[in-house]
């Protein structure tokens, strides 16, 4: 126990650094607001990218067009992302996740449907996303840009739909035929056909009619 000599002999600054209580902000909060700031930075880089992508094309689009755009520092830019390919391979891995949430949800909540109800509820909700979310549409699109070497995005997402027709198959649900085998393919790639044609074209019919007129008439083949 400290002696009243000892007590007195204290530094009174010292005293008081270790009573006073830290006032207003509180610890740790200057790292959070820096933390934050650099995700909101991110997620903008993102999406200004993304909008490009979606509208100019991958070749057209450069990290000063983004950097002007978005009104982002280069340093800020290269921190986040070291080349306009790291940006398109993040928006790739969104968009095969978006797929896989889909899938899963589809197969999840119609268990005891048909294939045909299974695969309707998938490209029906894509649909939706690809027409309301700007960086899932540039996802979708850049899975066969060849410059970016991201045509698993593509496959996979074949596969994807390719497990479901093939266990369709095997129960007799399907027909198996050749048509039926490159069901999964033709069913992606019109899909990705229609979101590529309606950009271009400006038709009054929206997107997801486009894509659900291929869906059924992709599957009216199968029966």
């Amino acid at each position: 126990m400290n002696s009243p000599v000892e007590s007195a002999n204290v530094p009174e600054s010292a005293a008081t650094t270790r009573t006073r209580p830290r006032i207003g902000r509180a610890p740790g909060s200057k790292n959070s607001a820096m933390q934050d700031r650099a995700v909101r930075t991110r997620e903008a880089i993102i999406a200004v990218a993304a909008r490009h992508f979606d509208t100019d094309g991958y070749g057209h689009t450069s990290i000063n067009t983004i950097s002007a755009t978005g009104k982002f520092a280069k340093g800020a830019m290269y921190y986040h992302f070291p080349s306009k390919e790291a940006i398109a391979q993040h928006l790739i891995s969104d968009w095969n996740r978006t797929l896989d949430d889909t899938v899963s949800e589809a197969l999840a909540s119609g268990s005891s449907s048909t294939a045909g109800e299974k695969l309707a509820a998938i490209f029906t909700s894509l649909a939706r996303r690809i027409a309301e979310d700007t960086n899932v549409r540039a996802g979708m699109k850049l899975t066969l840009e060849p410059t970016v070497g991201s045509a698993a995005g593509f496959a996979h997402w074949v596969d994807v739909v390719n497990d479901i027709i093939g266990t369709a198959i095997a129960a007799g649900e399907i027909t198996n035929t050749l048509t039926t085998h490159r069901l999964a393919w033709n069913l992606c790639a019109g899909t990705l056909g229609a979101v590529n044609a309606s950009a271009v074209l400006h038709e009054n019919v929206d997107l997801t009619t486009r894509i659900d007129d291929v869906l059924t008439i992709h599957l009216s083949a199968t029966h």
